[in-house]
């Protein structure tokens, strides 16, 4: 069976390794904004997940800022969304726009919980339960509204 510390790196992985692969040749300014945005994302994730895995120290106030980060990125989601821009290397669905409210939920309430993450995040115990509600609230969106 797949340790849940295993699970929650192959995750990160992907978000990241698929992020860096999509930016390659993107002719619309609007996707490109939209993929940068995720990919500040997934680099805050991963801090998380490193620190988690042993791979960097565990620093409190980093992990705290990172979720801050997520949080403040994930607020700002829908507004890079509002224009329907598709570029061919853009991954995200039609269905974004046709169920923009429910979007935008989903993106604010990834933000309401990373936040609350980071202000319970009081040691190393705290890592796996905060990168579990991140990953799990990218999953709900990227399941739904993401190629």
């Amino acid at each position: 069976m797949i340790s849940l510390t295993l699970k929650i790196s192959l995750v990160v992985i992907f978000f990241s390794s698929t992020l860096l692969l999509a930016h390659t040749g993107v002719k619309n300014e609007d996707v490109m904004k939209r993929m940068n945005l995720m990919k500040s994302m997934a680099e805050n994730s991963k801090i998380i997940g490193e620190m988690l895995k042993k791979k960097i120290p565990f620093d409190l106030e980093q992990a705290k800022n990172s979720l801050v980060e997520i949080s403040n990125l994930s607020k700002s989601t829908p507004l890079v969304f509002e224009k329907m821009a598709m570029d061919p290397k853009s991954e995200s669905k039609i269905i974004i726009w046709e169920e923009f409210d429910n979007f935008r939920d989903l993106s604010n309430k990834l933000a309401d919980n990373t936040l609350s993450a980071a202000e319970n995040l009081s040691g190393f115990e705290d890592l796996k339960p905060a990168l579990m509600t991140t990953a799990s609230g990218c999953k709900e969106c990227h399941t739904r509204y993401r190629e």
